[in-house]
C-alpha cells in the first residue's frame, strides 16, 4: 500500500542538503520513493488510494543508519574493569579482562543461544526507538529473524549485486584483506574494524595491513580508526583517488565507546580534510549509547570541547546521507536521501526547535513520532500506526510515554508479539541462567552434548522454527564468543528500557575512561 507523508521535510537532497520544507514524501507499495514535493506542486500519478498522513509541523529526516554496533550484546549496561585505572591501549586488552566473560560475553551468548528470535526482535525496537532504520553488526543466523523491522546491512539483499556488503569485526590476514580489496573493486564495500585504540599503539600496524592489501578504496567503510592521525588519513586518500565529488571513503565513528575504553576518540577533523566521509555508530551496549539519537549528542558534546566546530547539520549528516552514501555504492540505491529511487526509510521527529537540524541533535526518544523502513511504519504512536495501515501493534514504554512496534510471534506470524512477553521471555532466560548452567551444542567448549530441558518461558515461544545465532565478537583475544564452561550459571544484568532513562544516564558520570567529557549527556534527556 502507497503512504504519503505530510510534514516539515528535510531530505537531504544531494547538492541541496540544507533544504528544509514544509512538503510530502510519496512512498510507493515497492518500498521506494516516488517523488518528494513541496506544497503547492502537483500529486505524482498513481497515489488516489494512498493513505495519507498529515503530521503538522514534525520533521521528515531520512532514517538514520547505523554503520557500527553488534546488536547481540545490546541488552547489557554499560561495562567498567572493576582493576583497570588508566585507559585501555587498544582492542585486544579489554575482552581477556577479568570480569568481561562474566559482565559480557557470557550473559550474551546465553540469551542469543536460549532465546533468539525474541532478543533480535528486542534489538530491533530498541534501535527503532531512537529512529534507526538500518543497522550494521548482526549475530550470524542460520536463517532470517521472522520480525525484520530494520534493515541488517550486513546481509540484506538490496539491489543487483550478491553479498553487497562484507564485515569483518575480527582482524584478518593479508590474503583475506586481498579477497575484500578484490570485491570493493567490484562494486561493494567492506565495513572493516580498523585500528581501535590509542595513537602509538600496535593497533596501528593494521591500517598498514590495509594499505598493503589494496583495500584503501572508497568502498573501505572503516570502523574506529581512532588510532590513526593525519599521515594516515591522507594516505588513504592518495590510495583512493576518489573523482573531486566524492569522498576517498568513509569513517564510522563511535564517540562514546572510544572515550568510555580508551579516553580518547577518532580524529574527524584530520579524516574529513582527507576528503573521507565520517558516519556515528553507537558500537554495542557494554560501552556505547542505546541508540543514534544518544551517539548523535556524544558527537555534539565532544565536538563542542575539543573546538571542532562540528555543526548540527554536519551532525545529522552523519547518520544520513554519509552512511547512506556508503551503502549506496554497493547496493546501487539512494539511501539516506529522500529522493525519487531511494528507499523508502524515513525518521519523524516531532519539533520542539525551530532549527530542524538542531532538533534532530537535541531529539529524544519520546520525539520519535514515526519510523518507515520500506515504505511500512515499523514504530511509532499509535494514532500514527493507525493511519498508516499497521494496527496489528504492540505498545513499548518510553519512559511516560508509549509507542508502538509491529512485531509478530515468530511462532504464528499472524498474531501480534506483544512486549511484555518479549521481556518476560527475557527475564526468564536470566533467572533460570542464574540457577541452572546453560549449555551450548554439541562439541562448543565447555558444553555438554545434549541440551537441558527448560522451563516453558526459559526461551523464544514453543513452535518457534529452529534459529542458531552466535555472536559477532571474540570473548577474548583468540577466542570466539561462546558457552560459559560446563557448570557455570550465568548472571545476566536485567534486561534495560530501550530508551536514554535516568538509571543508564546515572551510570555515566564517574565511570569509564571519559575524564567529564560525557557528564553533559543527561542535561539533553531532561
Amino acid at each position: 500500500m502507497a503512504l504519503v507523508l505530510a510534514c516539515m521535510v528535510a531530505p537531504m537532497a544531494r547538492g541541496a542538503e540544507d533544504d528544509s520544507f514544509p512538503g510530502r514524501i510519496w512512498m510507493g507499495g515497492d518500498g521506494l520513493v516516488a517523488a518528494v514535493t513541496r506544497v503547492g506542486d502537483p500529486e505524482p500519478a498513481g497515489f488516489a488510494a494512498a493513505r495519507r498522513i498529515d503530521v503538522g509541523d514534525a520533521v521528515i529526516h531520512p532514517g538514520f543508519v547505523d554503520l557500527h554496533s553488534h546488536v547481540g550484546y545490546n541488552t547489557l549496561p554499560l561495562w567498567v574493569e572493576p582493576t583497570q585505572t588508566t585507559p585501555f591501549l587498544h582492542h585486544d586488552i579489554w575482552p581477556g579482562e577479568q570480569s568481561y566473560r562474566g559482565a559480557v560475553g557470557w550473559p550474551a551468548w546465553t540469551l542469543l543461544d536460549r532465546a533468539p528470535e525474541t532478543l533480535l526482535a528486542y534489538i530491533q525496537v530498541r534501535a527503532l526507538a531512537g529512529g534507526t532504520t538500518a543497522i550494521q553488526g548482526w549475530p550470524s543466523v542460520s536463517r532470517p529473524a521472522t520480525n525484520q523491522l530494520v534493515r541488517c546491512v550486513d546481509d540484506d539483499a538490496v539491489g543487483p549485486l550478491a553479498d553487497p556488503v562484507r564485515v569483518s569485526a575480527l582482524t584478518l590476514d593479508q590474503a583475506a584483506l586481498a579477497s575484500r580489496a578484490t570485491a570493493m573493486q567490484a562494486g561493494r564495500s567492506f565495513i572493516y574494524h580498523c585500528s581501535e585504540g590509542r595513537p602509538g599503539s600496535r593497533v596501528v600496524a593494521e591500517f598498514d595491513d590495509v594499505d598493503r592489501s589494496g583495500c584503501l578504496r572508497p568502498g573501505l567503510i572503516a570502523v574506529h580508526g581512532c588510532a590513526l592521525d593525519a599521515s594516515h588519513f591522507a594516505r588513504w586518500r592518495q590510495a583512493a583517488a576518489p573523482p573531486p565529488d566524492r569522498p576517498a571513503g568513509t569513517v564510522v565513528w563511535s564517540p562514546f565507546s572510544n572515550l568510555w575504553l580508551y579516553g580518547i576518540t577518532t580524529d574527524v577533523p584530520a579524516a574529513r580534510a582527507a576528503h573521507l566521509s565520517v558516519t556515528i555508530g553507537t558500537d554495542w551496549g557494554p560501552s556505547g549509547t542505546k541508540n543514534l539519537l544518544g551517539e548523535i549528542k556524544v558527537a555534539r558534546l565532544w565536538s563542542d570541547r575539543a573546538g571542532w566546530g562540528l555543526t548540527d547539520h554536519e551532525l545529522v549528516a552523519m547518520v544520513t546521507s554519509a552512511p547512506g552514501d556508503a551503502l549506496g555504492r554497493a547496493w546501487q540505491t539512494p539511501v539516506g536521501r529522500l529522493q525519487p529511487g531511494g528507499l523508502a526509510d524515513v525518521t519523524v521527529l516531532d519539533r520542539r526547535h525551530a532549527d530542524v537540524w538542531e532538533n534532530a541533535v537535541k531529539g529524544r526518544e519520546r520525539d520519535v513520532l514515526l519510523v518507515v523502513v520500506g515504505g511500512r511504519g515499523r514504530y511509532g504512536t499509535k494514532p500514527l500506526m493507525d493511519a498508516a495501515g499497521e494496527r496489528a501493534t504492540t505498545a513499548v514504554r518510553i519512559g511516560r510515554y508509549s509507542r508502538r512496534a509491529a512485531t509478530v510471534r515468530p511462532d504464528d506470524p499472524s498474531a501480534v508479539w506483544t512486549w511484555a512477553e518479549m521481556l518476560s521471555r527475557l527475564n526468564a532466560v536470566r533467572a533460570d541462567a542464574a540457577v541452572n548452567p546453560p549449555t551450548g551444542p554439541a562439541g562448543a567448549r565447555g558444553a555438554t552434548s545434549h541440551r537441558r530441558p527448560v522451563s516453558a518461558l526459559a526461551g523464544d515461544p514453543a513452535g518457534t522454527p529452529p534459529l542458531a545465532a552466535r555472536l559477532d565478537m571474540p570473548g577474548g583475544p583468540q577466542a570466539a564468543a561462546g558457552p560459559p564452561p560446563k557448570g557455570q550459571t550465568v548472571d545476566i544484568p536485567p534486561i534495560e528500557p530501550v530508551h536514554h532513562d535516568p538509571g543508564w544516564l546515572a551510570t555515566v558520570r564517574g565511570r569509564g575512561f571519559h575524564a567529564g567529557a560525557l557528564d553533559g549527556l543527561p542535561a539533553f534527556f531532561q
